[in-house]
């Protein structure tokens, strides 16, 4: 037995969280971090769903041409000022976008939620009124007979 003596009092208990049903979902990108693999470096991001207490995991290779094309497409996605070229991951930590999500269902493993997606947040798309015109002060005309 390993000796803790670990305070936790700081510390809130967290639960599970649930599997969110498919489609699309505001979310932010929270963290991110390099990590090496067997098939060499790669991203994982750290995703908060708006309005849900549900946390979310993407991976994305280094060295593959499809990671790099979704990853291009998540910094667009997030509005990033450059989608050209990301200095570091940080870039995009606290912007959001839309994510799709599907259910994954791997043998062996509680079934998990899935970003196969991503796509802006676009603005209202409700019609505004048009602003209201203040009338101006004409100036008084004088009358013919004035």
């Amino acid at each position: 037995m390993a000796q803790l003596n670990a305070d936790l009092s700081n510390y809130d208990t967290q639960e599970g969280f649930d599997v969110l049903e498919p489609g699309w979902y505001e979310a932010v990108v929270s963290d991110s971090e390099i990590k090496d693999g067997k098939n060499g470096s790669y991203i994982q991001w750290t995703w908060e769903v708006v309005g849900k207490p549900n946390r979310l995991w993407d991976y994305m290779s280094l060295g593959n041409e499809v990671a790099m094309q979704r990853l291009k497409t998540m910094a667009a996605c997030c509005g990033h000022s450059n989608s050209n070229f990301l200095a570091d991951t940080e870039e995009l930590h606290g912007k959001k976008c839309l994510l799709r999500l599907k259910i994954q269902k791997d043998e062996g493993y509680e079934p998990k939620n899935k970003i196969t997606s991503f796509k802006p947040i676009e603005k209202s798309t409700t019609p505004q009124p048009p602003p209201v015109e203040k009338p101006t002060a004409q100036p008084q005309q004088k009358m013919p007979w004035e």
